[in-house]
């Protein structure tokens, strides 16, 4: 038993032993590494204290710097333009609002040191203070003199259209506010929609011109039982250059036609079979001779109901422009979007209260 006892205190008494010895190899170990970890940071001084100091980041040789998934830096060389950069990071070179809307630019200069969002942010233009809205404006035909509301004076809409390059507007077409509209693409903050009903010759004789001249665009409206069979109406020919200048043609029935009024003596079944060809046809007539895929109604007199939208849905139409006016924001429905008709004469301000493109309102 005492032997016992005596070798249980011997093993005790070398476990004890064993464990300061490596307590000690321990903290010696610890020792070693920090002598040679401040020896290593002294030499890392010394070096940096001698090194020649660094010219600040600004590249010699411009352009990218960095570029992720969400944004791109980019250095401005000579000989860049806007238009070549959109083309560059978003393979579109109509987008050159999206880089100048997030460097507040005015001018390019070399040198200049460029953020580039790379993906879609914020497509309904909502801030914290509104939110944004797209003025569609629509006119019908034009002259240089006028005796009617609905016919604007040539020299009227040069002002207007002037004053809207001078504002810094840039133009959409009805396709891109469909887009707008399905919260799927941001737009220019300062946007205004130009839409033109009926498809009267004036369009490509009297307002082609200056549009071209401001790089504007627009989208035109056709009835297209007018079209080719007057000489006050476009010819399908012309109506291929404007779509080759970037120009959107949409539908706006064959006839002209009242949709939501019954003929007299018309049973239903024939008003039915009369409002699905008057919406059918334009679409096959346009996407045949222009080779434009039409998306949007609009409703003739601006006159609409459940039905037609219902059949209008059916033939293949995303969106339906009224003239109601207001501005359209991104959460409209896309079958009731309003329009301003630009009357004549055009008094005062008028014009600049139409194409307010913010809708002050704190949003919670």
């Amino acid at each position: 038993m005492r032997l016992w006892t005596k070798r249980k205190r011997g093993s005790r008494q070398q476990r004890s032993t064993d464990f300061a010895g490596t307590f000690v190899k321990c903290v010696s170990l610890v020792a070693i590494f920090f002598c040679c970890w401040l020896a290593t940071a002294e030499t890392s001084a010394f070096r940096l204290r001698s090194a020649p100091e660094k010219e600040p980041l600004v590249p010699e040789e411009a352009g990218k710097l960095f570029q992720s998934k969400k944004v791109a830096v980019y250095v401005v060389k000579k000989g860049d333009r806007l238009t070549d950069l959109a083309r560059r990071f978003y393979g579109d070179p109509e987008k050159t609002w999206m880089i100048e809307e997030a460097n507040e630019l005015v001018s390019l200069e070399p040198g200049q040191v460029l953020v580039i969002p790379l993906l879609t942010s914020n497509p309904g233009g909502l801030s914290a203070d509104g939110y944004q809205v797209v003025p569609i404006i629509t006119y019908h035909h034009f002259s240089e003199k006028c005796t009617n509301a609905l016919c604007m004076p040539v020299e009227e809409f040069a002002r207007q259209m002037a004053l809207l390059a001078e504002e810094g507007y840039r133009t959409v077409t009805m396709k891109e506010v469909l887009r707008f509209v399905n919260y799927q693409q941001p737009l220019p903050r300062k946007t205004v929609a130009i839409t033109i009903d009926d498809g009267y010759r004036s369009v490509y004789e009297l307002v082609y011109p200056i549009l071209k001249r401001y790089n504007f665009k627009a989208t035109l409206f056709i009835y297209t039982d007018f079209i080719d069979n007057s000489p006050n109406a476009l010819s399908w020919e012309q109506l291929r250059e404007l779509t080759e200048a970037g120009f959107e043609v949409e539908a706006h029935t064959i006839t002209h036609a009242d949709l939501t009024l019954k003929r007299k003596g018309e049973s239903q079944a024939e008003y039915l079979k009369r409002i699905r060809r008057e919406l059918r046809i334009p679409r096959e007539l346009i996407r045949k001779h222009l080779r434009q895929e039409a998306v949007w109604l609009a409703y003739p007199y601006g006159r609409w109901n459940k039905l037609v939208i219902s059949m209008a849905i059916e033939e293949g139409y995303r969106g339906g422009v009224t003239v109601t006016r207001g501005a359209t924001p991104f959460f409209v429905d896309p079958f009731r979007v309003g329009r301003n008709q630009v009357m004549n004469p055009v008094k005062g301000h008028a014009f600049e209260q139409l194409v307010k493109y913010f809708h002050g309102e704190v949003l919670q």
